[in-house]
Order: C-alpha cells, then sequence, then structure tokens
C-alpha cells in the first residue's frame, strides 16, 4: 500500500483542527435588526436613536453592543471632562458651595473617570474577543453594570449634599445613564445569544457601592459611599 502524500495529510490535518476550533465572535451573531436588538433594553426608543448612527456591516448584535459601548464612552468622556472644567474654572460659583457639595462634586467626577476607564476595558475586550467564555460574559457584564450604579451614584450623592448642581447635572447624568442602561442590554444579549451560562460562572454582587465578582477573586474597584 503507497504512502500517503504528505501535503495530503497536513491538508486534512488542518481542516480537521479548523472544524474543531470555536467559532469567532462574528460568526455567532446572525443578521438582526435595531428594532429586534433594542428590544432587549430598557429604553428601545433611545436605543434606536444611537444605532440610527450605525453604519458598519454586517447588521449583527455583536457588532450594534461594540458600537453602542464605544457611544457610551464617548458621552462618559465629555461627561467627565464637564465635571473637571466646572471644578478647575468656576472658583465663583465653587465659593458659594459647601464643603459636602464640593466633596460630592469630586467624588462624581472620580466616578466618571472610573467609567471611562471600564468602558475603555469594554470595548477593548470585546473588540479582541474571538470567541465567547462564560468569564469573559460575566466581566462584560459586572463592567458595564458598574457603570450604570457609579452613574446613580454619582447623581444620589450630588442630591445627598443638596447641592443645586444636582438639578443642572440631572439631564446630562440621566441621559448618560439611560445610554448605559441601554448598552447593557445590547450587550447581554448580543454575549447571551445561543449560550447558556454553566454553574458556578462570574456574576456581580453589590453592597454600598463595592462590586465584586462571585467566584472570581478581583473585585471592581468601584467608589465606596
Amino acid at each position: 500500500m503507497p504512502n500517503p502524500n504528505p501535503l495530503w495529510t497536513l491538508l486534512f490535518s488542518s481542516l480537521v483542527i479548523l472544524s474543531l476550533a470555536p467559532p469567532p465572535l462574528s460568526a455567532q451573531s446572525p443578521p438582526q435588526s435595531p428594532s429586534s436588538a433594542c428590544k432587549s433594553t430598557l429604553y428601545p426608543k433611545l436605543c434606536l436613536s444611537i444605532l440610527s448612527a450605525f453604519q458598519h456591516s454586517p447588521a449583527s448584535s455583536d457588532n450594534y453592543s461594540k458600537f453602542s459601548v464605544k457611544q457610551s464612552l464617548k458621552h462618559a468622556r465629555r461627561l467627565s471632562d464637564s465635571i473637571l472644567h466646572f471644578l478647575a474654572n468656576n472658583t465663583k460659583e465653587k465659593s458659594l458651595m459647601s464643603y459636602a457639595e464640593i466633596s460630592a462634586l469630586n467624588d462624581c467626577h472620580h466616578l466618571q473617570e472610573l467609567n471611562v476607564d471600564y468602558l475603555e476595558l469594554i470595548s477593548s475586550e470585546l473588540k479582541t474577543a474571538e470567541n465567547m467564555s462564560d468569564v469573559l460574559v460575566g466581566r462584560v457584564q459586572s463592567l458595564l453594570s458598574a457603570v450604570v450604579t457609579n452613574q446613580q451614584t454619582c447623581f444620589d450623592g450630588l442630591a445627598d449634599a443638596g447641592s443645586g448642581i444636582a438639578r443642572a447635572l440631572a439631564a446630562p447624568l440621566g441621559d448618560a445613564a439611560a445610554m448605559y442602561s441601554a448598552s447593557l442590554g445590547l450587550v447581554t444579549h448580543a454575549l447571551g445569544s445561543g449560550r447558556r451560562r454553566r454553574r458556578g460562572g462570574g456574576g456581580v454582587s453589590g453592597r454600598r457601592g463595592r462590586w465584586s465578582w462571585i467566584g472570581h477573586d478581583s473585585p471592581l474597584p468601584c467608589l465606596s459611599r
């Protein structure tokens, strides 16, 4: 019996390996309309407004989620810069504020900076991920949940301090919270499509503003109140 051609053997082995490899992230998400994807969020109208600027291909839940995170990151940076600009330049207004108000505003800026860091990390991990693992799903959801919580903590801190700035920032903070929530819905929908969580996977636990993963060692560095 003749020996098999080494070239054919190598080709066959390569095909077998490729067939057993996990599918890339983009292959796991079929085409989907924005209206269908936005049904998974608490703010479908806002979600549709965000995705109206989506001009990439293919139109899939994975790409929608990545796009929404990028838009959330832009919004978080603008909000953080606005608060920092007020703290650095409005000396007259600050002289009329109490210590509690200034402290709450500084805490709020710190939380916005954390949100920028978290969203940058989420965007990077979604961009480089070739397939979804339960650990990655838990991590991304934990980070996005922390972003939403930080936003609420920021507003609550200003309101508790009796700050008039809370009223001025109510609209932009509320818009940001809704945008982050929409991103959380889109990302959760994309990551959860066709997958079931294994028992014992990462989850989110919150207590007094601190977030950690259940079943993991690394806490999320969120400011405690």
